[in-house]
């Protein structure tokens, strides 16, 4: 049986490629079960759809699988249609957000003929045996799939995998590292590259799914529990990363990397007792060291420990500075820990990337100002991005219920992704929604010097600036009081502004 996996290119020609953790886990987890196959590699290659579709013609098999996050759907349902064009009796599997969160839709709306739905290790395994042993789908859990007569068929929820350090770690000699390396710098937060020669930043998955349920958010596994890796598990992956590879810098690449602060001093010891050295960072909540639940000492001492043990950066969402759009969101957080989590990050000297999502039905032209204040006083440019509603999210049902979807599919074929204003659903126009955000964004580059133009407050393209620290502040917060005294006065210096990655994507796959 010929099997064909397929990584595509979410932005053709980026300067920043990602080693893919999903489509690698489940092409190494099928290998591991005996099953052989190519790659067409679109991302790391930036092959145009001319070649894609040439090499389709050229090549047929008996099974392609492929996956992305759903801001890709339109390019999806194009792939799958050339596909079966060429090759009518392919299987055509999809996996990840971009079928996972609309199966029916999907399946319905191009040429797949299997969607998984979330965790597409077992899924993707069972569909392959099925294939080869010429049975029926219809045992198999976990999938919707198109039958004879043309009817769609959704299966049983599989019941997410409980140990996820007994999966296989992630072969990436499937994958073109070398070419990978040339392109992954950006990764590399916190880093100082004039004084490091340049990076090789390698992805390592340590937990899958989160703690909360965000509106605004979708991740392929949002209906299982979260669940995180043993220290020795993520080690053992990481000195391999490190040996075999020459990985300098880590990336742990999920949706949250520590729900509590237990789970990551647990790392963070181990880390440091393992004796391993690399460079690293990692996405927590704005709670985790700014939670009142845990004394201040406490919180300072095991972020001292994560800078010990190599963390130069961590990423963590305020999203919005007004605490009622924060409750909209479901973020179970209040706005003051975001201060609270950068003092203790910048007592110890670790980097805070942040980002933020306007758009709310109930954002103002006053809330828009409030979050950037917020930015203003913490010292931090964050990663701007609009509302987007997602199938299975709370606001994508928000949006289908108010009339601003009313025909999923156009609507999905018209989104790109967070740095555009795809919909507006609140009382504001489009030219004041994003006047008001500029506007806010050029006042936080000039007060913090960024040197940032018109064309980039938004779009940032990852960009870094690294300045020479003072000895007495590396990177002071404002005092809330002194905002307006000091509103017109350019003399700040803040040194090693730092950005979170605008790639426009969402970051897991």
């Amino acid at each position: 049986m010929k099997i064909l996996f397929v990584n595509p290119s979410l932005r053709r020609n980026s300067a920043t490629k990602y080693l893919p953790v999903g489509v690698a886990a489940v092409m190494t987890f099928v290998r591991d079960h005996g099953y052989e196959f190519d790659l067409l590699d679109i991302d790391v290659h930036d092959y145009s759809d001319e070649h894609v579709e040439r090499f389709l013609t050229e090549h047929e098999y008996d099974v392609v699988l492929a996956g992305c996050i759903v801001t890709h759907y339109k390019w999806m349902k194009w792939l799958t249609r050339t596909i079966k064009k060429h090759h009518p009796h392919t299987l055509v599997v999809i996996g990840n957000s971009v079928g996972g969160s609309i199966p029916e839709l999907f399946i319905t709306r191009s040429a797949a003929d299997v969607v998984v739905i979330g965790e597409g290790e077992f899924a993707t395994l069972d569909v392959l045996d099925a294939r080869r042993a010429g049975r029926d789908l219809s045992s198999v859990e976990g999938i919707a799939f198109k039958a004879a007569d043309g009817s769609i068929v959704k299966n049983p929820r599989r019941k997410a995998t409980s140990k996820i350090d007994d999966l296989p770690i992630i072969d990436w000699d499937l994958f073109e590292v070398s070419r990978y390396f040339e392109k992954s710098y950006a990764g590399a937060q916190g880093l100082v590259f004039e004084d490091s020669p340049s990076p090789r930043v390698m992805p390592v998955s340590s937990a899958r799914g989160c703690i909360f349920k965000c509106t605004f958010c979708h991740y392929v596994f949002w209906d299982d529990p979260y669940r995180y890796r043993s220290a020795e598990s993520i080690l053992k992956e990481i000195d391999r990363n490190i040996s075999k590879y020459g990985a300098t810098y880590i990336n742990f690449w999920d949706d949250l990397s520590f729900g509590s602060l237990y789970q990551a001093e647990r790392l963070v010891d181990a880390i440091l007792a393992s004796g391993l050295k690399f460079n690293w960072n990692a996405a927590v909540r704005v709670d985790l060291f700014g939670s009142p639940r845990h004394p201040y000492e406490k919180r300072v001492r095991v972020a001292e420990k994560f800078k010990e043990a190599g963390c130069l950066s961590l990423g963590f969402s305020l999203e919005s500075g007004n605490q009622e759009i924060l409750d909209m969101m479901n973020k179970k957080i209040e706005a003051r820990y975001f201060y609270d989590q950068i003092k203790v990050l910048k007592e110890v000297g670790l980097t805070s990337s942040t980002s933020l999502v306007f758009g709310y039905p109930i954002e103002t032209p006053e809330t828009i100002q409030q979050t950037f204040e917020m930015c203003l006083t913490a010292g931090v440019y964050p990663s701007i991005g609009f509302l987007l509603p997602l199938p299975y999210t709370g606001m994508y049902e928000y949006a289908k219920e108010h009339g601003f979807i009313a025909d999923e599919d156009r609507y999905l074929d018209s989104i790109t992704e967070r740095q555009d204003l795809c919909l507006n659903m609140t009382s504001m126009s489009d030219d004041e929604v994003m006047g008001r955000i500029k506007d806010g964004a050029a006042r936080l580059n000039e007060m913090l010097q960024i040197g940032l133009t018109n064309e980039t407050l938004i779009r940032t393209g990852g960009y870094r600036r690294h300045t020479k620290k003072t000895a007495q502040d590396p990177n002071p917060l404002i005092d809330p009081e002194n905002l307006k005294r000091n509103e017109n006065d350019v003399s700040f210096n803040y040194s090693q502004a730092i950005f979170d990655v605008d790639l426009g994507v969402e970051k897991r796959d």
